[in-house]
């Protein structure tokens, strides 16, 4: 299960990453009903009820872990999909399996901590502000799989929406002849030679780079040179037949 020295990927990486993208949405009401189960059911002080679900929980450990650290590592395909009038990229897979992780992980601790509550336990207090941290760790990892973050490209420019603010850079605002370059593996670096043209929104800065998400960071700084350098092909982002055509181009 990893990338081809060709750079592209194994049809079962392929498959199995662009499901969780596809389905990060039930994947992740999934993994809550399972956590809750798990942490329910952990807390029995039946030994036959308890020993299935430590292999149920630590079985779904080891593959999210797995499975989360190829996507991280080696899942970056150079390939957009089309989104409404925009090319993005898929949702991180990444995210959507470490999120998973989270909730298996945190529903024994928040079933436990709340059973300590329940119960009277000496130390409840410490086990309330475990429960309390532990569901706040786990609805920023819910927002950040829920919604939809990354960079589009659009008719009108780029559009980059993160989870703490968006940045949007209209055509004529990037610097022509290098308006954008990888920045390591996930980052792409934006050159600007209007930077009074860039409209920002939240905690986002001029000279942050944007994160390249499940895309190939080179692709999509190829793909931005291209229509910053072809404008004419800019009204048709968004279809089917610009998107084959850009693949090409810029894969």
């Amino acid at each position: 299960m990893g990338a081809i020295a060709d750079g592209t990927y194994h049809p079962v990486v392929i498959i199995v990453f662009t499901a969780v993208s596809r389905r990060r949405r039930p994947i992740l009401i999934v993994a809550l009903l399972f956590a809750v189960v798990l942490g329910v059911l952990g807390e029995s002080s039946d030994r036959g009820t308890w020993l299935p679900v430590f292999a149920a929980w630590a079985g779904l450990t080891v593959v999210l872990l797995t499975l989360s650290v190829v996507a991280v590592s080696r899942f970056r395909p150079a390939a957009l999909i089309m989104r409404g009038r925009a090319f993005a990229a898929w949702p991180n897979p990444a995210r959507v399996l470490i999120a998973s992780l989270f909730l298996i992980q945190g529903g024994f601790l928040v079933a436990d901590g709340v059973h300590d509550i329940a119960a009277g336990e000496e130390l409840w207090g410490f086990s309330a502000a475990m429960v309390a941290v532990c569901a706040c760790a786990l609805m920023v990892h819910w927002r950040l799989v829920w919604g939809w973050y990354g960079v589009q490209l659009r008719a009108d420019g780029v559009h980059d929406r993160q989870a703490l603010g968006s940045l949007f850079i209209p055509w004529d605002a990037f610097v022509p002849g290098y308006p954008a370059v990888a920045s390591g593996s996930q980052k792409v670096a934006f050159h600007y030679q209007h930077p009074e043209l860039v409209r920002r929104r939240g905690l986002r800065t001029g000279d942050q780079p944007a994160t390249a998400g499940s895309v190939d960071a080179t692709f999509l700084a190829r793909a931005i040179t291209e229509y910053v350098s072809r404008p004419e092909y800019r009204s048709a982002i968004g279809t089917e037949a610009e998107l084959r055509r850009l693949t090409a181009v810029a894969g």
